[in-house]
């Protein structure tokens, strides 16, 4: 299969879907790893070296599992749900040929991941469209959407769980690769060594987060999912591994 997960910064996918994603590839399945914004909203420093910064973090991140990064650099922050977004989102979609999307829930805490979600599901179903500009062909297949995990796990009940114990390590892995989101201060050092994965922030949400999944589904780590309930979107196979 070939599974698209469109996260609207760098670090989005491996918090809410990593583990998911890493079974996908230990199953052979294509995964492409779609990121919208260019990161420049942190760490402090001159906005293109830090959008450069990020993207080389999340090629990093996306080689730990063999997967393909797309980079839509679109400034962090600034993300609209607008055509020439839109557009770059149908392009994803239709050059991936997705058989299943990873985003996020519609109703998260970011801007970015809000107009993210509602841009996915807006240009899932524009990809389908025959006479849409675009020198890709359209998708009429069914391509399920399913949500990702909210911040923090805040309002997001789920419906679908994937345990991922087996991948916890290579989950926490690709979170480490996105150093600068782990550095104190406004500058960016390379030669900054982190402190042990246990005492990151990002490591620790993400490891409370998947236990508590894991509780839920009788796994020790876990990942939940809701699926878009809507007209082209349902199959009637399972769709996570």
């Amino acid at each position: 299969m070939n599974i698209l997960a469109i996260g609207a910064h760098g670090d989005d996918l491996e918090e809410f879907c990593g583990g998911t994603l890493a079974l996908y590839r230990r199953a052979g399945h294509n995964v492409w790893m779609c990121v919208v914004t260019d990161g420049r909203g942190r760490p402090a420093g001159d906005p293109e070296q830090v959008a450069a910064i990020r993207r080389a973090e999340a090629q990093a991140s996306a080689d730990v599992i063999g997967a393909q990064l797309i980079w839509l650099a679109i400034p962090d922050g600034e993300l609209m749900v607008d055509e020439p977004s839109r557009h770059k989102l149908i392009e994803a979609i239709r050059s991936t040929s997705a058989d299943v999307i990873i985003t996020h829930p519609p109703d998260d805490y970011h801007p970015d991941h809000n107009a993210t979600s509602r841009l996915v599901m807006d240009a899932a179903q524009v990809a389908r469209t025959s006479n849409y500009r675009s020198s890709l062909p359209p998708i009429r297949k069914p391509v399920p959407v399913a949500f990702m995990d909210s911040e923090l796990g805040i309002n997001f009940l789920p419906e679908d769980y994937v345990d991922i114990s087996d991948v916890w390590e290579v989950k926490v892995a690709m979170l480490l690769k996105h150093r600068s989101q782990h550095m104190p201060g406004p500058a960016y050092d390379p030669d900054y060594v982190l402190p042990p994965a246990e005492q990151i922030a990002i490591v620790r949400a993400a490891r409370i987060l998947s236990e508590f999944r894991g509780l839920a589904c009788g796994a020790t780590y876990g990942e939940g999912f809701r699926w878009w309930r809507a007209a082209n979107r349902i199959v009637a196979r399972r769709m996570l591994p």
